[in-house]
């Protein structure tokens, strides 16, 4: 893997360009919180680069990060002021990305930082109801203690 982004930064940096506004810096630094490469996060973060950027798909940073369960990741955009309730489109949460797929750290860091238990997403599904649904009792008994609800705002359950 370190061997990708050191490939990608080769042909990126070939440009000359490292503003930090610049779409290339940009995609820099999305594939390094891909990859789970915090030295260089922290580098790109410290340039200038926004914490709150996303990918073409919409999905920020954080989301990236939790989704793959990159703790120490996680933690790097968290310190450089990542917004723990930016959703995505459609909806989904760094915290409801961690809880689908178990990362009990990542979850663990997110409401820490003020992570929103109850947001939930277009289709209605919460954290804790994705928690469940993939069978993540640490998650699931986590979000349980903190009055997370398995229901959507509007009371409907999720199927």
């Amino acid at each position: 893997m370190r061997g990708f982004f050191f490939i990608l930064l080769l042909i990126v940096g070939s440009s000359g360009s490292w503003a930090a506004d610049d779409p290339q810096t940009t995609q820099l630094l999305i594939a390094a919180v891909t990859l789970g490469e915090v030295r260089q996060v922290e580098d790109l973060l410290a340039q200038g680069v926004s914490v709150d950027s996303k990918n073409q798909a919409g999905r920020s940073l954080l989301q990236l990060a939790a989704f793959n369960g990159n703790t120490y990741t996680v933690k790097a955009l968290l310190a450089a002021g990542a917004d723990a309730n930016l959703a995505g489109p459609r909806g989904s949460t760094p915290l409801m990305e961690a809880s689908a797929f178990g990362h009990l750290e990542v979850v663990r860091l997110l409401v820490q930082r003020g992570a929103d238990v109850n947001a939930a997403d277009q289709s209605g599904n919460t954290a804790l109801g994705l928690a469940n649904r993939g069978g993540h009792e640490p998650v699931s008994a986590l979000l349980s203690e903190l009055g997370a609800s398995e229901t959507a705002p509007d009371g409907n359950a999720k199927q």
